[in-house]
């Protein structure tokens, strides 16, 4: 695991609504990548490689939540699309009676 998949990953969690979806798993990630960056400098690449993989996996953590928010959201505005066309076909139906 290395420094630039992990950053690939990171940028990755960003495009796929990261930040609005998933903060907190984005910002760990973010803390982590650049922890292990600074190890990396200081020659401690064990370390840096343990911070990387770490770094990679909330951001991969993030990039599912940013996508199970995006689906919430589709689902909720089709829920209420139904219920809207419910409420609609009732009032033509006579006032929500049955034919």
């Amino acid at each position: 695991m290395g420094l630039e998949d992990a950053a690939q990953a990171l940028a990755a969690a960003r495009a796929s609504g990261a930040p609005t979806y998933a903060p907190l798993e984005l910002r760990s990630a973010e803390d982590r990548l650049s922890q292990a960056r600074a190890l990396a400098d200081k020659r401690e690449y064990e370390d840096a490689a343990r911070l990387a993989s770490e770094s990679q996996a909330d951001s991969e953590l993030a990039q599912v939540k940013a996508r199970l928010g995006k689906l919430r959201e589709q689902v909720d505005a089709a829920t209420r699309e139904n219920a809207r066309l419910q409420q609609a076909a009732g009032a033509g139906n006579g006032g929500g009676e049955n034919p």
